[in-house]
């Protein structure tokens, strides 16, 4: 033990706890004052051949890491790919504009390990989500707010 006696590490201890208590009162009360403007759930608006269009917020779409990337030569990431439950119809969310997204449908010719060959679906170049698609796809069907 040191010179200072069996005691002081227990006062060391008392004033770090006590150093915390102090200050917590100040982190707790920033956390408790969010940005409303980033709680805002995504917004649901009504698309075409009965798919929705999913616009995310800003921070929703940071949380989740979405990212896109572009259809090339007919392939799309696997990752990009979702089957529809009712029948089995592979799609996957096309950016239209800003965060908005919107469900289309694709035909799949083969996988090629991490890629998908397409015969049918959006045009070369349409950015397609490749990072947070299940997401977007909870979103459109308004079982998450992101």
């Amino acid at each position: 033990m040191s010179a200072a006696g069996p005691d002081a590490g227990r006062r060391l201890a008392g004033a770090i706890v006590a150093s915390l208590l102090v200050a917590a009162p100040t982190a707790c009360k920033q956390a408790e004052e969010p940005e409303t403007e980033h709680y805002q759930a995504s917004k649901i608006t009504p698309g075409e051949h009965d798919h929705p269009v999913v616009t995310l917020t800003k921070l929703g779409a940071e949380r989740i890491g979405l990212e896109t990337a572009p259809i090339e030569k007919r392939r799309v990431p696997y990752s990009a790919l979702l089957y529809d439950a009712a029948g089995g119809q592979p799609y996957v969310f096309v950016r239209m504009k800003g965060l908005s997204f919107h469900r289309e449908d694709v035909t799949v010719e083969k996988i090629d390990g991490d890629m998908v060959n397409l015969t049918d679906g959006p045009a070369n170049g349409t950015e397609v989500v490749t990072v947070g698609v299940p997401q977007v796809h909870g979103a459109e069907l308004e079982f998450g707010a992101y």
